[in-house]
């Protein structure tokens, strides 16, 4: 059983994967790919990966019909996160779209609350205040007002954030006493199902995976579809939907970054100033409650 920080770190490297992949979905939409072919290729890639990796995995476990069709159901909401976010793009400025996506910190706290009866405490609340601050200045919605607002598009970004917030859910919840490969790879398939049945798969036929499609579905399936949903579905089930959910937050600070070193997009000093404040909300629970410890241990020395 590992220790609730390394669970922690899991899943803060998991979020951070995230973050890359807008940096590369764009480089490979200036390749010349749809939105379709590069997240159709994605899943299917991310789903062969991951029974392939299972070829090589001796660690196994028993597992009936009942149990894949809870793991295929939750995989649905990997998939349709992107896709949701994506058609709330072509509605609402990125800005304000990522900002509407970011509101699953505060929803996997309420699921905790709502299900589990974890009542989040003070030191939580600070956090998701100081994250969601960070988020509207990292988002750059406080320099620029959003040019397009309309209703479908708002609805579509909270559906994101609702899908998100399952994904963390059902990764921390659903058979969760499989190994992490055999649990990815059933719920990496229903996110592919999920996926073809919005998206085609046109490019297994139209020649555009020999064009080079195959190098970004590649990159985005590891980076996408591998590596976040293994380390979460390691980590999330040891500190809880509400606790994963505000690490995820990481992933803003990392999609600016790579967005101005790989893509030179400019960032302003309120979006750095943004960035800061949402690591420093991502770590004031962790540090008051072991200031509350520490000194807790300090009244039982001195008694």
């Amino acid at each position: 059983m590992i220790t609730k920080g390394k669970a922690s770190l899991l899943v803060l490297i998991g979020a951070a994967s995230y973050g890359v992949l807008s940096t590369i979905v764009k480089l490979g939409y200036q390749d010349g790919f749809t939105a379709a072919e590069i997240t159709g290729s994605q899943a299917a890639a991310g789903c062969l990966i991951m029974w392939l990796l299972r070829l090589f995995i001796s660690d196994k476990a028993e597992i009936n019909w009942a149990m894949r069709l809870k793991l295929l159901g939750s995989g649905t909401f990997t998939g349709l996160t992107g896709v949701v976010y994506y058609y709330s793009l072509q509605m609402l400025d990125a800005s304000l779209a990522i900002l509407l996506l970011f509101q699953f910190i505060w929803m996997g706290m309420a699921v905790d609350w709502v299900f589990y009866k974890r009542r989040p405490g003070a030191t939580q609340w600070l956090s998701v205040a100081i994250i969601l601050s960070g988020t509207l200045l990292a988002s750059g919605m406080a320099e620029h007002s959003p040019v397009s607002v309309r209703l479908a598009g708002i609805a579509l970004g909270l559906l994101a954030a609702v899908c998100c917030t399952a994904f963390i859910y059902f990764s921390g919840h659903v058979a969760v006493n499989l190994p992490a490969v055999q649990r990815s790879s059933w719920m990496l398939t229903g996110a592919a199902v999920t996926v073809m049945l919005i998206y085609p798969p046109q490019f297994l036929w139209n020649g555009s995976l020999g064009s080079g499609l195959w190098l970004w579905a590649l990159l985005l399936s590891v980076l996408g579809n591998i590596v976040p949903p293994y380390l979460l579905a390691i980590g999330a089930p040891r500190i809880g939907t509400g606790a994963a959910a505000m690490l995820c937050a990481v992933e803003l600070p990392v999609v600016i970054v790579c967005s101005g070193l790989f893509l030179h997009e400019s960032t302003s000093w309120l979006q750095w100033l943004g960035i800061f404040i949402i690591m420093a909300g991502v770590s004031v629970s962790k540090i008051i409650n072991l200031m509350l410890k520490k000194a807790s241990h300090t009244k039982e020395h001195a008694a």
